[in-house]
């Protein structure tokens, strides 16, 4: 793999990081903010739900679009890595419930 393609794959990755954390905290700021300003409504709740599943999900994601830059990268050892990390956060969550 060579150096060009292993700081485009990061810099995606960091993006996809980044983009989580944000929308993360804008679902979570704004429904706590609703939450103060009228109490335990539906649209609070749902957007702190919201948040929430969007912080737990990013990492998730971040597995997902390693694991397709790998592919497309044709990096078959990485590809086989990240699929047992894919693997293990899925059981993690299956059991979890």
């Amino acid at each position: 793999m060579s150096d060009d393609a292993i700081e485009r794959l990061e810099v995606q990755v960091g993006r996809l990081l980044q983009t989580g954390v944000l929308m993360s905290a804008a679902c979570l700021g704004i429904g706590l903010v609703l939450w103060i300003a009228r109490g335990s409504s539906t649209a609070a709740n749902a957007l702190l739900t919201g948040g929430l599943v969007v912080l737990m999900m990013t990492p998730l994601a971040r597995v997902v679009a390693s694991l397709i830059a790998y592919v497309r990268l044709r990096d078959w050892f990485f590809v086989g890595t990240t699929v047992m990390v894919f693997i293990v956060l899925i059981a993690a969550w299956v059991l979890r419930s």
